[in-house]
């Protein structure tokens, strides 16, 4: 996913430009073309425009600053992935004159707490400090206008941060993952609000982060109307969440590992709940979703070990690859006839072990025929029945059962009606053999 592709362009870090000689040797000033490829033994630069830019740190180098400037030049860069990997330094002050540093560059810097940034800074790119698990704090110049996509990504002793008031854009997943992250303030920022334990934009409509020490019922406020990516990643102590008809979008990660999620309250109103939404959410048994929902991404309920039912709404279009791989309790599912596309391995699946997708042969699916649902069935020799022949069985029962009562109605009325026309023939008889002898009464009358 992106945060691999992070990682991987991370490990372009390791690249070195040129041939880099050893700490000893001395550079001579004078004979040096500015032009050509800098090295001091520790860092590598280039010369670009006039200044310098840092491009490489040696892995294994233990520094407390990066210089201000080398051969007569300002370094006024640094480049990407230029620290990567570089776990021995602790603490880095980087000098006034740096008015840049690339994307991942301070990447899986495992040992560093503590950096001090330049004035001049601008943007904090993405990945710039991801992995730097024990970063403990950072001051974020006031001249910052953008924290990118992942920039403090997984870092995991990071607490407090505090917002500069020239903040116009936070990045997605700025601070996801990070454990231990509990007040930022946005005291100084008119673009953004931090309350109730939730940083958001100033409208309150979209939450970026939340604080990890929220626990038990979490009510999201009804002018949100999207949780972004990674916002209440790792909040542990959230019990019962409480998301209302406002809320359209559930991002990335939004409640990853959220292990003490046991109850989602979702409201009618929302279309998506994008991948690895809910993922590793240990405690969470039952999931009900709005007739709303049109998609369930990748992975958005993996490893959810204790969810063992799952109602599945008709309007659902989408579920993707995954979506409940590792949820071993569930055991059964049904799958409305709206629903157009399943991905792989979104029913049925635990991982093995070993980290391969095997079925759960306990699984069971209700499906209508010749649907999406269906045919997923049938490819992954999941057990099902199929809803739609259930219907027209019971349908025909009920239409059976129909003719035999209109049947017997209809024998009653035609023997009332058979009781009723015998009482009528009767009468009609006694009526005409009356009148009969009331006329031979007054013919003998006549007669005599």
């Amino acid at each position: 996913m992106k945060l691999n592709k992070l990682l991987s362009a991370a490990a372009a870090g390791f690249i070195i430009l040129g041939a880099v000689p050893s700490a000893a040797s001395a550079v001579d000033d004078t004979m040096l073309n500015p032009q050509e490829e800098l090295t001091d033994g520790t860092f590598t630069y280039e010369l670009e425009n006039g200044s310098y830019i840092l491009t490489h740190c040696e892995t294994g180098a233990i520094v407390t600053e990066v210089p201000q400037e080398r051969n007569g030049y300002t370094i006024t860069a640094i480049a990407d992935n230029a620290f990567t990997e570089c776990t021995k330094i602790t603490e880095l002050k980087i000098p006034m004159s740096v008015k840049k540093i690339g994307t991942s560059t301070f990447a899986g810097c495992t040992s560093l707490s503590k950096i001090t940034l330049p004035d001049k800074l601008t943007e904090i790119p993405e990945g710039a400090f991801i992995s730097c698990t024990s970063l403990e704090s950072v001051d974020i110049p006031d001249s910052v206008t953008s924290i990118g996509n992942y920039a403090f990504y997984g870092c995991a002793a990071l607490a407090d941060v505090t917002l500069p008031a020239s903040l116009s854009n936070f990045g997605t997943m700025a601070f996801a993952d990070c454990e231990s992250i509990d007040n930022i303030d946005a005291s100084k920022c008119s673009g953004y609000n931090f309350a109730d334990g939730m940083l958001t934009d100033s409208e309150k409509t979209k939450i970026y982060r939340a604080s990890t020490k929220l626990t038990g019922d979490v009510y999201i406020d009804n002018t949100v109307t999207s949780i972004e990516p990674g916002a209440f990643s790792l909040c542990e102590n959230i019990e019962n969440l409480f998301i209302p008809s406002s809320v359209v979008t559930i991002g990335d990660d939004a409640f990853g590992y959220c292990g003490g999620l046991k109850k989602i309250d979702f409201s009618e109103g929302l279309n998506t709940i994008a991948p690895i939404a809910f993922k590793y959410c240990l405690e969470l048994e039952t999931v009900e979703f709005p007739t709303t929902l049109k998609e369930i991404g990748e992975g958005a309920f993996f490893n959810c070990p204790k969810l063992n039912r799952v109602t599945l709404n008709e309007g659902l279009e989408t579920v993707g690859n995954g979506a409940f791989v590792g949820c071993t309790s569930l055991n059964s599912i049904a799958v409305p006839r709206s629903v157009t596309k399943i991905d792989e391995n979104a029913f049925g699946y635990n991982i093995s072990q070993e980290g391969q997708y095997e079925l759960n042969n306990n699984f069971k699916m209700s499906v209508f025929s010749n649907t999406a649902g269906a045919r997923y069935a049938s490819s992954n020799k999941i057990s099902s029945d199929s809803v739609d022949k259930d219907l027209k069985k019971t349908a025909f029962l009920i239409v059976a059962a129909g003719l035999v009562i209109a049947a017997i109605v209809f024998a009653i009325v035609l023997m009332a009606r058979g009781r009723k026309g015998a009482s009528a023939a009767v009468k009609e008889a006694e009526k005409l053999e009356k009148e009969q002898e009331e006329e031979a009464n007054y013919k003998k009358i006549i007669d005599e």
